[in-house]
Formats: structure tokens, sequence, C-alpha cells
């Protein structure tokens, strides 16, 4: 239950201000403590220098050596950062500050500078409430406690140490003499706190001050002057200013000044909570970095170019040294710019509705029916609307600059080429009955997929009325959907090559687009094709296990819907319409090993250890949704009859899984399997996977049948291959997955035969540059983005900005002289103790009551891990002392609280772990009443950062900067998708990446899209090609030659029949090369050579085969025997695995997973274990 989604965005907006604040408090100050009500002047218990943990200047002279650093966080290369001034970045930095630009017709501006020191005393006078200090006042015999009416506050007596440890004393005695029954219980939680208190061994008391300090800027050149501290009449050195201008010329502002302001620590002890700003005065003009350095176009890459134009509006007006530098706005103009030490940043969220549009256009009810003119109609209007925009876009290029509007000019062109497309998919529904039919029948499915309750379903699907189904399109879901639509139906389509990639930011909706093109190219088939339908239609891929186990689910509440309208018609086809888990280590191979596993679930003690062992990832009916309907309760386990894994069970099952609820109409079978081997048998329509598992497909000669290539004429090639994430595609997997993307190309065209156009291809990304690119080295097709751009980042008609709207915000901590593991215990303890009674109940709480940690390696995920076991919980302690929280709102960390997202967590351990950290802190269940059921810490590195949706994720604290923008936009994405979320990223001052993005926060987070880096993919680099080619090649051979199919036929390649075959092959590939390296001419020898070598090696092992047939002991020549089996094996292997020792050192190596990139490298321990050496 979320019941944050109850509280308003204004509503989470004050919550949210409120925990920030709080946590601000704790890190920075001031107001860690509630000793005394006047924050500015603050006491606390404790020294300031180890209290907090940011905003620190040392003295010039502190020790500048780094023995608190853990020497593993510090970076070992570069490149240094160059100040105008030179800033201390030691450990324990004195001095710090910022540059701007600004034009200044007086000659002098003037900085207002705030900092505070922490003067130590002998006691603390504690604020109480009125009828607190009353009642106090009013008992007897407490001469130990001192009063003060003015402010009520209370003390204990004494004026030196020896008279205050009296009091102490005789507070004590007080305490242990008076039965707290007999007094007001708040009397006596007071006097406890008090004694308690001044058990520390000193206490500080805060004192600020601001300095307003005016700086000629009227010629170039460095200045210093010095500022004095007032503190009870003594006047101290406290800090040193020092400020450069430097004018610039600039072609459109005439000269410009940058300014650098510098202030450093003069006194003998730290200054704390340090600041600068420079506000807007009388003849005075910020300007921007990108004013003053505007980059000349023409000499920038093409995307570089149109990332200039498109976020020129999103300006950095300052850069900080050793702190972050912001600025603000007032009436559009920059009021200020300023340092900050927490610095900010709220995203502005996206809208993908547009008022605008009619919702009866969007409505997928009103495609259902017969009356396709209605329907035309409706979809032509909508065309019409984006052609407006365009138009009215268009016009208003003309006040863009002359670099500018060239630029314009292409983005406005795609946008007619994306109009163009919808046309002819309105075209193509016009003149084909079975298309508009299949669309009618995708729209249905989607309505159906998001209704909850079956009967309703039922009787929905019975009387096509959809009223209550609370679903429509978003523009840009429409819009997708008629661009891509024709390309898809369509194997003639010009577009039908082509790849349309679906960029929408993370969460805007791009599962329901290629879901809605999976439901019409099944629908679409079917219908057209009455007898060689079946076979594998759509493959869906991804590259990470957790992605595809969450998607999964999502895509069988579609083909369950898909199925259940196929059983109400008789123009559908007489086979099922099914999904197929496949997938790596998260599904089992073989039926028998279900089984045993199924068996050994049914034979658990409990059912929380039954539930450990499940491979079957379908935990709920994907139809009906019971709660029991695939797993009983704790009562009813150990009957196997009672699991919806129970058709596991008997010899020869039809089916992986069925609904155990009776009146579910998928109670004898759902049409989800997730056995490998039920899925070569059955074919299943969609095939849903890893884009590392088609490595199998050389290797297993039942993996062909996916591709139909055991009867081509019975069973058709995929029509439609998706591709979710794309932009995780890259680096040494993306090049790999392009090298066998070559190979799976040819054997979808048919080339050996001449039949067959090849699938359509559709993928998706949040992040990506440089797509055209990317999509050439991995598909070598050309790519449409949509929706096509704008003249702005800002709006594209499908997606626009929602102005004044909450959205996700970003808070910047960086420690200063303290390590970073100190820093995580004291943001990760701050963040889960501030989420408690952030307001009146438990809906507030829930708001941030699960902290996600976000790693950047698994090292450092281990090192939290512990830190949450034993240092947080300490630190949790010291908070509930100093700030005397109540049992009631301390939080206590359960030992079993903090759960795990990464490559270590086993694919049968995801579906749980996922259900865990959907239970609320604020749910009825008995189980969590007290909220130690809902998860306190999710400590994950990459795997969170695709495609994870868990709506009541809405904080996360990030530690270390991501080495992608890509990966950090994909992460903290995860949080505040339903809510409004807060996401603190840590950063490590001694590594000068994490410096450099903290000291550009501002600049940074405004333009997260525009700093993703371009993705590299090199498939036919040396690397990749002897990595992968001989997988490649028999992939190839043994899909399109019947000969060559078998797992035992590889002798076959010497038969003179097939030579043709093989030299078609050969080309097919050098070909491939020569189209992905152009004019660069990089591989083409090489590859030749490598790929002469595999064929060469094939022929020389059929040859020894030939040779070896004679001996007594002769076992078949193979393709490949997988690890566990290959050293027994006698005969002869083409293929073996890189890890494999066995004796087969003649055969070529193979990769069983696209994810064996890189070399394995063994350690071998030896010693005496038992004695220790």
């Amino acid at each position: 239950m979320n019941n944050e989604k109850s509280l308003s965005k204004e509503q989470q907006n004050g919550l949210r201000d409120k925990y920030s604040e709080r946590i601000k408090r704790l890190i920075l100050g001031p107001g860690s403590e509630n000793i005394n009500d006047d924050v500015e002047h603050e006491i606390i218990s404790e020294n300031p220098k180890i209290r907090y943990v940011t905003g620190i200047l040392y003295p010039e002279k502190a020790l500048q050596h780094n023995d608190s650093v853990d020497t593993a966080e510090v970076e070992q290369s570069g490149d240094p950062i160059e100040d105008p001034i030179a800033v201390d970045n030691n450990f324990k930095a004195s001095s710090m500050g910022f540059t701007f630009y600004c034009k200044a017709d007086v000659g002098k501006i003037e900085a207002v500078i705030k900092t505070a020191k922490y003067n130590k005393i002998a006691k603390p006078f504690i604020n109480v409430s009125d009828n607190l200090f009353d009642s106090l006042k009013g008992l007897d015999n407490v001469p130990f406690l001192e009063f003060k009416d003015i402010n009520h506050s209370i003390s204990l007596s004494g004026e030196d140490d020896n008279s205050i440890k009296k009091s102490r004393d005789n507070l004590i005695k007080y305490l242990e003499t008076n039965n707290p029954k007999n007094s007001q219980e708040s009397i006596m939680i007071f006097l406890t706190h008090i004694k308690e208190l001044f058990f520390s061994h000193a206490f500080f008391q805060r004192d600020p001050c601001t300095f307003t300090v005016s700086l000629d800027i009227s010629q170039d050149g460095s200045n210093k002057k010095t500022v004095l501290y007032d503190f009870d009449t003594k006047r101290q050195n406290c800090l040193e200013v020092f400020d450069k201008v430097q004018t610039l010329r600039t072609k459109s502002f005439g000269n410009v000044l940058a300014v650098t302001i510098v202030i450093k620590n003069l006194m003998p002890n730290p200054l704390f909570q340090s600041s600068i700003q420079v506000k807007k005065q009388t003849g005075m003009q910020f300007y921007a970095s990108e004013d003053v350095k505007l980059p000349d176009l023409s000499k920038l890459q093409k995307e570089d170019a149109m990332n200039v134009f498109m976020y020129r509006n999103n300006k950095t007006f300052a850069s900080g040294h050793g702190v972050s530098a912001c600025w603000d706005f007032e009436k559009g103009r920059v009021a200020s710019v300023y340092t900050t030490y927490i610095p900010t940043f709220e995203i502005t969220p996206t809208d993908t509705e547009n008022k605008e549009i009619d919702k009866n256009i969007l409505n997928p009810a009103n495609y259902i029916g017969d009356d396709h003119s209605k329907q035309l109609a409706y979809l032509m209007k909508f065309i019409e609307q984006y052609e407006q925009w365009i138009d009215k876009t268009e016009k208003s290029t003309t006040n863009l600059s002359d670099d500018f509007r060239p630029l314009a000019g292409e983005n406005i062109e795609k946008c007619r080429e994306c109009v163009e497309r919808m046309l002819e998919t309105l075209n193509f529904l016009k003149k084909n009955d079975q298309a508009f039919k299949a669309f009618n029948i995708a729209n249905e499915t989607m309505l159906l997929q998001r209704m909850t309750d079956y009967s309703q379903k039922a009787q929905a699907y019975k009387t096509k009325d959809y009223s209550d189904v609370h679903f429509i399109f978003r523009p840009f879901q429409l819009a997708f959907i008629l661009n891509s639509l024709e390309s898809v139906m369509n194997p003639e389509s010009k577009n039908r090559n082509n790849l349309d990639l679906i960029w929408v930011p993370t969460g805007g909706g791009k599962t329901e687009a290629y879901l809605f093109a999976i439901a019409t190219t099944i629908a679409y088939r079917r219908l057209i094709h009455k007898k060689n339908y079946d076979g594998v239609t759509v493959i869906m891929r991804y590259t990470l296990r957790l992605l595809t186990s969450q998607q999964f689910e999502r895509a069988s509440k579609m083909i369950c819907a898909l199925e259940y309208i196929r059983k109400n018609r008789d123009d559908l086809g007489k086979t099922q319409v099914s999904i197929g888990l496949w997938i790596g280590e998260g599904t089992l191979n073989k039926l028998k090993d279900a089984k045993n596993t199924f068996n050994k679930m049914c034979n658990s003690d409990q059912l929380d250890e039954a539930i450990k062992k499940n491979k079957f990832q379908l935990l709920v009916c994907p139809w009906c949704g019971e709660e029991h309907s695939i797993i009983p309760d704790e009562k009813h386990f150990k009957d196997p009859y009672n699991w919806g894994y129970w058709p596991l069970s008997v010899p020869k099952p039809k089916y992986n899984i069925r609904c155990v609820n009776k009146n579910c109409p998928f109670h004898e079978g759902l049409p989800v399997f997730v056995v490998d081997q039920s899925i070569y048998q059955i074919r299943p329509t969609l095939v849903f996977g890893t884009v590392d598992k088609f490595a199998q497909i050389p290797l297993n000669e039942q993996a062909q049948n996916l591709f139909g290539s055991d009867n081509p004429e019975k069973y058709g090639r995929p029509d439609l291959v998706v591709q979710d994430e794309l932009h995780l595609i890259s680096g040494p997997l993306g090049s790999i997955v392009g090298l066998y993307e070559a190979g799976f190309d040819y054997i979808f065209h048919d080339r050996l035969t001449g039949q067959g156009c090849g699938p359509k291809y559709i993928a998706s990304t949040a992040t990506i540059r440089n797509a055209a690119e990317q999509v050439r080295g991995i598909f070598d097709r050309e790519v449409q983005l949509f929706p096509p751009r704008g003249i702005t980042d800002s709006d594209n008609f499908f997606v626009r900005d929602s102005k004044g709207k909450h959205g996700r915000k970003y808070f910047g901590i960086m420690g200063t002289g303290k390590s970073q593991m100190t820093v995580e215990v004291h943001m990760i303890a701050a963040m889960l103790q501030c989420a408690v009674s952030l307001g009146d109940d438990k809906r507030s709480e829930e708001l941030f009551w699960t902290v996600a940690c976000y790693f950047n390696s698994l090292r450092e995920l281990g090192k939290a891990s512990s830190l949450i076991r034993d240092d947080v919980r300490d630190y949790l302690g010291q908070l509930k002392k100093r700030l005397d929280i109540s049992d009631q709102n301390f939080r206590n960390l359960p030992d079993d609280n903090a759960k795990e997202l990464t490559s270590r967590i086993t694919g049968n351990e995801i579906p749980n772990i996922m259900k865990r950290l959907s239970v609320a802190h604020d749910s009825d269940s008995p189980h969590d009443k007290h909220g130690l059921e809902a998860v306190d810490t999710l400590l994950a590195t990459k795997m969170l950062s695709v495609g994870i949706d868990i709506g009541r994720l809405n904080t996360m604290l990030v530690i270390g900067q991501p080495k992608l923008t890509a990966e950090y936009i994909q992460a903290t994405s995860r949080v505040g998708r339903s809510s409004l979320g807060a996401v603190f990223a840590l950063y490590n001052s001694t590594r000068s990446r994490d410096r450099s993005h903290y000291e550009t926060f501002q600049a940074y987070h405004q333009n997260l899209y525009k700093f993703v880096e371009p993705s590299s993919v090199t498939p036919f680099s040396i690397p990749a090609m002897k990595k992968g080619i001989p997988g490649v090649i028999v992939a190839m051979l043994r899909n399109t030659v019947e000969r060559l199919s078998g797992d035992g036929s590889p002798q076959n390649i010497l038969d003179k029949s097939i030579a043709s075959q093989l030299q078609q092959v050969k080309k097919y590939l050098l070909q491939r090369v020569a189209d992905s390296e152009g004019k660069y001419q990089l591989y083409g020898k090489d590859a030749k050579k490598i790929i002469d070598s595999c064929i060469d090696n094939w022929m020389r092992l059929a040859q020894k085969d030939v040779a070896d047939e004679k001996q007594p002991e002769y076992q078949q020549f193979l393709y490949y025997k997988y690890l566990m089996s290959s050293d027994q094996y006698g005969g002869n292997l083409l293929l073996k695995s890189f890890n494999d020792k066995s004796h087969h050192s003649e055969s070529m190596k193979v990769m069983g997973s696209m994810r064996e990139v890189e070399d394995v490298s063994y350690v071998d321990i030896k010693g005496d274990v038992e004695n220790g050496i």
C-alpha cells in the first residue's frame, strides 16, 4: 500500500524540505542538537570538528597529511584542476572560492561573506517550554539548577568545573531518591537528559559573523585583503580575501570580466559553514560561461553541435573551487551567485500527457470496434495537431542566430519525416483490413492487461465496455505506434530495415509503446498466415537479469490478455499465444531439474525457505492476480497441488505453470514457460531473454528452434526484435553483441534461399549519445530517433517540461577533512533517522523510509554492508542521546532489513527481494505494523540502474560519481517515480572527477542529458573477432544449412555441396566488416585472416575426424560439450568454452555467454589449511 500517494505534491514537497533540512543540520550545521532554541548561536556537546563532516575551513597551518584517508579511495591518476587562484585542494582545506562572469560599470562590487567559529563554554543553558520551566522552578530542594527567566532556559548551577560537577552529583542523588512515579514524567525525562548531557567533556557555542567586502574590479590582476573577527572586544585576523579579475573579449557582449573570489582561514581554529555571495548591484550584470566561450559549431562533431543548440538556454553562471557554486534567478535574470557546501537542484519533471489533445483520441477503447472511419478521423486529427505544432515551431526559428538556424532546420525536417510515416500507417490501415483488425486487437489487449479483476475482464470483453479502465495512451505512445506500425506489419516497407528508437526519459512509458507493437505483430501474423504462423514471432532482449525479471511480469499480462482474446475468437489460430523466459542462471535448463527443484521446495520446513529455492520467476497469476494463485500460504505449501508449479511434477508436462484459482480461465495452465527445455519444444510466441543467452545458438541444436531453423516451411522466422535499454549494449559487451548480430541478421534474412525480409527492429533508451553510430555498429541499420527533437530540450510536442511543478531534487555533499567512510556513516544514519516523525502519521515517514544506497563497485558496497551492521547503528545511538529521541521515534535497525541488489544475487532471489521492497512502512499487515518488515536500506550497484520500478523508493544516496552520466541518470531515476524523490550525491574529496562534479553541481544537473557520453562498439575489431567469430560462423551455418544443423554434423563441412554456402557466409561477413569500417578500412585484412583461419580449423578438425573413424574407440564428432562433460568425452569437439581445460586442445574456443568478454584469471592458494599456513 503506497499511502504517500494520498499526500499532495505540495505536502510531499514540504516533507522533503523538512527531511533535507534535518539532514543538513546534522552534517553541516548549525542545528544538530536541541540544547538551545537559537540555532544561529547553537550549543553542542561535542567538538564541531568531530560533529560536522562538511563545510569546514581548517587553519592554514593545519596538518595536511591524509592520515585518515583510505588510500584505496585516492585517485591514482587524473588531470589537475587549473584554478585561476591557487585554492587549497588538500584533504584539510583552508580556502575556498568561486569564479563568475560579469560587467560592472561602477568598477566595484560587494561580496557578502559569512562564517562561524565555535567557542568552548563551561556550561549550556537548555531551552524548555513555559510549562516545564514553571514546573521545574516550583520544585523544592533543587539548588543544583540555575534558571534564566528571559528565555526560559535551565542549566546546572556553578561557575567552574568543580562547582558544576558538584551540582551534577546532587542531581544524581535527587534522581535516585525521588520516585519518578511521584513526579511529572516530563520533569524526570528532562532531569535525566541534563544529567547525561553534563557527562560530556565539553560544550561549544557557535559564534557567527557576516562581512560585507568591497572589491575593486576596475583593473585586471589580483588583490588581497584581510578581514577581522570581532569577539568580546578582541580583534583577530579571521579571513584573507583574494580576488582576481581578467578581462575577456567576447563576440556578442564586448568586454566581460572573469572574477574569482577566494577566502582563506587565518584563525588558529577551524571555521564552519562559510559562504560567499555576490548579489546583482546597480550597473552590474552577470554573464554565463557559454556567453563568454561560445564554441565554433563548425568545428564540433554534429551531435556535439546539436547539443549546444538544444541546451542553449541552460547556462552556467558560476563554478566553485573547493566548494559548490550556484545562482538564483529573479524575473528571468540572475539575481545572485554564491557558494554552498550542500548545493541543491530540482529537476523539472516531464509532462507526457499534453492536455491540448482530445482524450478520445488517446483512449484505446475507441479503437476496438468496426467503425474504422471514425477511428481514422481521430488518428488524422492527432497527426494534424502535431503538424500544426511543427509549423508553429518552424516559424519561431527565424529568431535564431545564423549558427543555430541550420540545426533547427534539421530537426524540423525529421519531425516532418515522422508525420509522413504516421500517414503511411494510416494509408496501410485503410487498404489492409487484416492490419486494421490487428490494430483493433492490440488496443483491446492493452485494455485487458491493465485491468486487475478477472471477472470484470470477462464482462468487459463480452460487452466491449471498457469505461472503467483507467488507461489512455500518452501522446508519444500513440505517435510511436503510428510512426512504426506500417514498417512492423509491412515487410516491403521502405522503413523495414531502419531501427526505430524510442528515446523518452526514464519512467515515461516506453514499455507500453513496444508492448503494443508486440501485440500487433503477433495478431497480424496469425491473421494473414493461416498455416505457418507458429514459432517465435517476437524476440525481446534485455541486458540484465533483474530488468528481465520485472519486465517479464508486465509482458506476461499482455500475453495472457492476447491469449484470452485468441481463445474467444476463431481467426487467431489454434495454438496458444505464449511467452518464454530465456535467461541465464535465472531459469532451469531441463524439466527434470525443474521437477527436482519443485520437490525440494515442497519438502522445505517453512514457506520462506521454499520461496528462497524458487527458480520459476512468476509469483502471481498475470491474469487474475489473486494473492495465492501461484504460491500457497504457510498452511498449505507442503502439498504440491497447491502450488502453481504443480504441472512440473507430472510426466511430460504440457505447461510449466498454472493458476491455482479454479475460477481463473488459466487454471489448467498459463501460457508462460520458464524452463529452457519447454521453451525449445513450445517455441513461445514471445521469447523474453537476455542478450548473453543468445550465445547458445551455435552450441545447442534445440536453440535453433527459436529461429525456426529446424523447419522453415512450418515455422516462420521472428518478425520483430525489441532491444530494451540500448545504451547498455556498449563497450566489450556491445562489440560481441554486434558481432553475433551479424550472424543473426544473416539467418533471419534467409540469405541462402533468398527468401525473407528480416524482422523489424525496435529499441528503447532513456539515455543515449551518438545513437546513429551505435546502431550502425551493432545492427548495421539506420536509426530513427523518436520522438524527433524540437528546437529546445524542453518541448518536442509529445514530451514537455512541466514548468512550475515539483520534481526530483538532488543534493550534493563532499566531506572536508573526513574520510569517505566517515561521511558515509553520518549520511546513512542521518537519512534513516530523519525520516522518522516527519509528519503526523506513518504516511509521512513512509515517504523516505527506505534508503537506497548506490555504489560504483561491489568492493565499496561490501564496506558499506559492514558499516550498516556496526558503525551506522552506533552513530544512530549517538543521535538518540544527542537529540533526546524517544524509543518510539528512534530508528532501530533490525538485522534482516538491509537488502542487496547486485550481480551477486541469484536469479531466484530477485522476485522475492522485489516483493520485499514493495512492503510499505505504513502497511496494515501485522507483519510490518511496527515498520520492521519495510526494508531500511537497499544496497545496490549497476543492476538497480536499469528498468527497476518500485514506486515507494523515494530517497537515494549515491556514493561517488558513477563513471557514466547515463548510469547516474538511470540510477537516480529509480527514486521519486510516483512521489517526490530526494537524491543525495556523496562525492569523494580525494578524487578529482568527483570534486569537479561537486564544484559544478548546478551546471551539471541542469544539463544532465547533454553530458551523456557517447557509446562505443567495435564488433569487427581484432579482439572481438578472435573471441566471437567461431561461434558466429557456426551459428550461421547450423541455422541455414540443414546438413550442418545436428549436434553430430560438423564433419559434413567437408561436403562439396556446402562449399558455395560456406563462401556465401564468408562473403557476407566481409561485406558486413566493410559496411562497419566505411572509408577507414581498419579491420578488413585482419578480419579476412581470422575468418579464413576459423574455416580452415573447422576443415582440419573434420579431416582429422575422418581419419579417427577407423579407431575402435571412435566417438562421434560434435560441435560442443558443456564444461561438466567435455573432459569425459573421447571424441573430437569443434568448439569448447574459454575456461575449458580438458584434453580438447585443438578445439576452437567459444563463449557460452556474451558476457565472457574478459579473460578469466585463476588464483591457486597453496598451504596447510589445517595449521593456518
